[in-house]
């Protein structure tokens, strides 16, 4: 089967690394169906698909909602006959400490970023057990595999989809389903912009230490992934680099992280005035 003849599903697709990863498939020749809340961006994305060589169908999407993500998948099934690949990126963001995080504003981040995820892999995995073959991908963050102060619900989020993907994975494997863990670095994107809890400054402090990551960067090595058996993808050294050195010196990684959160408790400090 050519990328031509292949179908899927990419979520949060409105933006960011979504939108990437959608265009790097499109690129490719696949059949895309594309989901997120965001009506207008969402058709904008199925264009910029279309121009770029794919057929791309705009699905307004809550992943919140398991029903929504379960007719997403059969609209794939419906329009293009199967599905082959799916990304389950949607996600959003939360800058607090954790003393300071909600009750509901945990739940609505696992809402979001962790049910999302899982009902995204019940629907598509149903779908590929079925055909016995298939590839999912779950968009984690390098922070989902050591959790940084200021983001705690967000980490603890991320290090769910790390624990539900390895799970998935092994589960997986007799059925010809492969599935991979994408742990993206501070990327390019608007999720900075878009955040509770943001401040003017905030989101961009650790940028300043270490750079952002394109998001388009992320997008192709996902699509160039396809079908290969790789269980994690970390971008850069720096973010292989910690992922080792908080299993094998968490006291170290401690000290590491107090310079991160210093930095954005300087952002998080009112400023004088007069």
């Amino acid at each position: 089967m050519t990328s031509e003849d292949k179908v899927a599903i990419v979520t949060g697709a409105s933006s960011g690394i979504g939108r990437e990863t959608a265009i790097a498939l499109a690129r490719r020749g696949y059949r895309l169906v594309l989901g997120a809340r965001r009506r207008e961006k969402l058709e904008a994305v199925a264009r910029a698909c279309r121009d770029a060589g794919g057929q791309a169908e705009a699905v307004v999407t809550d992943v919140a909602r398991q029903e929504q993500v379960e007719s997403l998948v059969s609209a794939a099934v419906d329009t293009f006959g199967g599905l082959d690949v799916m990304v389950n990126n949607a996600g959003i963001g939360l800058r607090a400490r954790v003393h300071e995080t909600t009750d509901e504003q945990m739940r609505s981040l696992f809402d979001v970023n962790y049910y999302g995820v899982f009902y995204g892999c019940l629907a598509a995995g149903r779908v590929m057990r079925r055909r016995r073959g298939g590839h999912i991908f779950n968009v984690s963050s390098v922070i989902g595999k050591r959790g940084a102060p200021f983001h705690g619900a967000y980490c603890a989020t991320k290090a769910a989809i790390c624990g539900l993907t390895d799970a998935l994975r092994v589960e997986m494997k007799p059925c010809g389903v492969r599935v991979t863990c994408v742990c993206p670095v501070l990327t390019e994107t608007e999720f900075f912009d878009v955040q509770a809890g943001r401040t003017p400054r905030s989101g961009r402090s650790f940028a300043r230490l270490r750079g952002l990551m394109p998001a388009a960067v992320v997008g192709r090595k996902i699509a160039a992934t396809v079908g290969k058996p790789t269980p994690e993808l970390i971008f850069t050294v720096g973010g292989k680099f910690l992922t080792v050195l908080a299993a094998l010196s968490p006291r170290l990684t401690d000290a590491l992280m107090t310079v991160y959160h210093d930095e954005l408790a300087k952002d998080a400090a009112p400023r004088p005035t007069g």
